[in-house]
């Protein structure tokens, strides 16, 4: 009886090791496996990725008295469905945005308001606007500023692409006058890489997206969900002027874009991340 228990705890002893090693074998390929697997999860969006970069901040910090701003009525480029449909789903997409940055109160101006404040029921900030425009607005909202926004470019189909046109006023009351603060003119293409990968990024940051699938669906096929990256990529820049010490760039590294329109680069290519 010895010898056999003796026998048999050798065979036990022998096939532990063997159940030991396939363990660990077995533990490798799940943990392999499991690496894959997080390769793939929502996170693992792979640059390069893209940044505004024709933007302007004047003076490069928010006036100490903005504490309300009027979000004006969108306009655009064209007056088609297309456009017509944009301004719809932006508008409201873009007012979202700049409440959630927390730069200042933000209340929208319907273009209905608009029209009988002002007879028109929406405007550009390169129009002239009429003489008494900023008192009437001060005066009906209790602003200290107003943001004009514009669809420069708008198209909802593969390739997206939006381009936004942006100006923050800061009013003045004493002169009826209006001092630009931050501006903006920059184009989205989902037919970049760059802005793929950051549109996706940013899906994946919101919780709205899956990077296997944005390729080919979703994100990258919606005028609403693109148009919502694009929004909030826009808005970030504008928070640089609560902290510009975060602006990743210095009056030396300012390159004119267009001396005509007077934006500028908000880095130079060296020192884009």
């Amino acid at each position: 009886m010895i010898n056999y228990n003796k026998r048999n705890m050798g065979w036990v002893s022998a096939l532990g090791q063997a159940l030991g090693q396939a363990g660990i074998l077995l533990l490798i390929l799940v943990m392999a496996s499991g690496c894959r697997t997080m390769t793939k999860q929502p996170g693992a969006v792979i640059g390069p990725f893209y940044k505004p970069t024709n933007y302007h901040l004047a003076g490069g910090e928010m006036p100490v008295d903005m504490r309300r701003v009027a979000l004006l009525p969108l306009t655009s480029a064209l007056d088609t469905r297309e456009h017509q449909s944009g301004r719809a789903i932006l508008q409201e997409t873009l007012h979202t945005q700049v409440a959630h940055a927390g730069l200042f109160e933000v209340v929208t101006v319907p273009p209905s308001k608009m029209e009988a404040l002002t007879g028109k029921p929406a405007w550009r900030m390169i129009e002239e606007l009429p003489n008494d425009f900023i008192e009437r607005i001060m005066k009906e909202y209790d602003c200290q500023g107003v943001l004009f926004s514009h669809l420069s470019v708008y198209k909802p189909y593969p390739p997206l692409s939006i381009g936004w046109r942006m100006g923050l006023v800061h009013l003045n009351s004493e002169s009826n006058n209006g001092t630009v603060v931050w501006e903006i003119d920059e184009v989205f293409n989902a037919g970049e890489k760059q802005v793929i990968n950051a549109a996706i990024r940013n899906g994946v940051k919101n919780g709205l997206s899956d990077p296997e699938l944005d390729y080919d669906f979703g994100l990258l096929n919606s005028p609403r969900r693109f148009g919502r990256y694009t929004a909030e990529e826009v808005v970030l820049t504008m928070q640089r002027l609560l902290n510009p010490k975060n602006a990743g760039y210095n009056d030396r590294e300012r390159v004119p874009h267009d001396p005509g329109r007077g934006f500028f680069y908000g880095q130079t290519a060296g020192n884009r991340k």
